[in-house]
């Protein structure tokens, strides 16, 4: 299975290779918080994990960045497959600040590795009606889903349209390649 990052992150996933894409969301200011942002994708990610922990207990924090703070964190746990303790920091960030599409890609990329792929296109929905900066990584997560629940032409309609948001998206790239079109016909080969 596959799940995409909030707004940068990747992660292996669910089906026939593919890996989902995570969000991260950039944190105003400096300390723990913006500390936690500029490790969560690419650093260590149990020392990600305890940057984000420490700036999460920063009683101080703005509510907008303690929601992205918790969708940084939650990128973390999606690179250490912990998709149950990612939902939860997706769920903490989306009661605090509801407006941030990032947790909503995150969680959809957790619900994917969940194998539970109509709850996570309830998630990736919103993420796109909602808006985020990277939203092919939502239309991404979507098409893993829609594969996971055998919808070979919307699977293929959202790496089209994840590719065609960022010509540069290699993993839509790559996915697109597994299909075969003739006519109305759409086909996913493994």
């Amino acid at each position: 299975m596959r799940a995409l990052h909030l707004c940068t992150l990747a992660f292996a996933g669910v089906v026939l290779a593919a890996l989902p894409a995570k969000a991260v969301v950039i944190v105003v200011g400096g300390g723990a918080g913006a500390q936690c942002y500029a490790t969560a994708e690419f650093g260590d990610p149990f020392a990600a994990f305890d940057i984000c922990t420490k700036a999460l207990a920063n009683q101080e924090m703005s509510i907008r960045d303690r929601a992205a703070t918790y969708i940084n964190r939650s990128v973390v746990r999606l690179r250490v497959h912990d998709y149950a303790g990612a939902m939860a920091d997706c769920d903490l960030s989306i009661a605090r600040y509801p407006n941030l599409g990032e947790a909503y890609v995150n969680r959809g990329a957790a619900l994917i590795n969940m194998d539970m792929p109509k709850e996570a296109l309830e998630s990736l929905d919103k993420a796109i009606r909602i808006g985020l900066d990277k939203v092919h990584l939502a239309y991404y997560n979507r098409g893993l889903a829609r594969e996971q629940l055998r919808d070979a032409r919307g699977a293929w309609e959202d790496y089209k349209k994840a590719l065609e948001l960022d010509p540069t998206f290699t993993l839509a790239a790559e996915e697109l390649k597994r299909f075969s079109v003739t006519g109305t016909i759409i086909e996913a080969r493994s």
